[in-house]
């Protein structure tokens, strides 16, 4: 019986011709379909079809350039900075002496300087000056007056800490500076991130009283999306752990091209560490041949650029993203999960309205994300 034909990819018209001409070459029959035949030169939508025997192969191949594409782009970024600056949104909560400990820990490593930053409630900034009498606009002063310094006292204790507990591990060469401004926590923080260009932020995901003062809670997925530098979102139910007895790190993976990106600045992350990496692709649905192609073609890709690091690479096939990320993480000892943000891929199915919560606030595992550029 003869093989069907199977469309495996729609392009443009000089793309689909591109592929075309790559699969012919390799001996591989192509056919190209839904082509404007009066100007052939604009089409969009041209399927590519190839023979069902040759679907595999096919695929490779298409993959195969794409990824040399891929390649070229990651060469015009260039090769990540190690991380001189870190920056730590406090909001003096328990949860905040957790993320400084992380930083202190990365500090240690990169010998990096830190920078905590606070961000108190200014009604001058925050709410309307129109309408607003002398006397009242006298009492907004004096109360802008009190938040600030007793910002400014909680700020100095906190970093005295901080210090003294470098001090007392006879370590002296690391800066930990201090920093209060008073607005709107997320826009300031975003704001002061592009100022200071830190190599990483690290901060907590839930801060003290949920209700009335969820300062580091309610902002941090804004802070995960806007802000372009990579950000250690630290869980508030989390227990501390030295990122020296962190075993394993998974990165999850869309197979977009700002994987390129994100693996590159993970790894700058992780090199002073001994971690074992699990590079995974949950699929949602049945068993996809494209899901096998692209993650072989990222196994090369860490043989061929990373062949120093321990890296596991596999594909979990499920309907449910979360659970099935949560089971992976829970068997095989994972100590922080990564992801790049992108459009269309993991990180929007993950950061749906009703999975945030879930994902950032009550669980237990730091979330390491990465922001693609476009």
């Amino acid at each position: 019986m003869e093989d069907k034909i199977i469309t495996i990819a729609t392009h443009t018209y000089s793309r689909a011709q591109l592929l075309k001409g790559h699969l012919d070459s390799k001996g591989i029959d192509c056919f190209l379909s839904n082509i404007n035949v009066i100007q052939s030169n604009i089409s969009a939508g041209v399927k590519i079809n190839v023979r069902e025997k040759d679907i595999k192969k096919a695929l490779e191949i298409i993959n195969s350039v794409k990824y040399e594409s891929g390649k070229s782009k990651e060469a015009i970024v260039g090769k990540l900075k190690e991380v001189r600056k870190i920056l730590v949104p406090i909001d003096f909560s328990s949860n905040s002496e957790k993320a400084c400990q992380y930083a202190l820990e990365l500090a240690k490593k990169f010998k990096a300087e830190i920078t905590l930053f606070h961000v108190f409630y200014d009604p001058a900034i925050i709410s309307e000056p129109f309408g607003t009498t002398y006397t009242s606009q006298v009492k907004m002063d004096k109360y802008t007056k009190e938040i600030e310094s007793n910002a400014k006292t909680k700020m100095e204790d906190f970093s005295r800490k901080l210090k003294q507990q470098l001090y007392n591990e006879n370590i002296y060469n690391i800066r930990i500076l201090h920093l209060i401004k008073g607005g709107i926590v997320d826009d300031t923080i975003i704001d002061y991130s592009n100022t200071y260009k830190p190599g990483v932020i690290i901060l907590g995901t839930r801060g003290q009283g949920e209700q009335t003062n969820d300062i580091i809670g309610s902002v941090a997925s804004k802070v995960l999306e806007k802000v372009k530098v990579p950000v250690l979102a630290i869980p508030g139910d989390s227990v501390y752990k030295d990122i020296g007895d962190i075993k394993s790190i998974l990165y999850a993976t869309n197979f977009d091209e700002s994987d390129f990106q994100g693996i590159r600045k993970l790894m700058s992350l992780v090199r002073p560490f001994d971690l074992m990496i699990h590079c995974v692709h949950i699929a949602s649905g049945s068993k996809d041949v494209w899901n096998k192609v692209k993650m072989n073609k990222l196994k090369k890709h860490f043989q061929q650029e990373y062949s120093e690091y321990n890296i596991i690479c596999g594909i979990i096939e499920s309907e449910n993203i979360l659970k099935s990320l949560q089971e992976y993480v829970k068997e095989n000892k994972i100590g922080i999960i990564s992801l790049t943000t992108h459009k269309r891929n993991l990180f929007q199915k993950l950061f749906q309205p009703s999975i945030t919560k879930k994902m950032l606030f009550h669980t237990n595992i730091p979330l390491l994300v990465f922001h693609s550029k476009k």
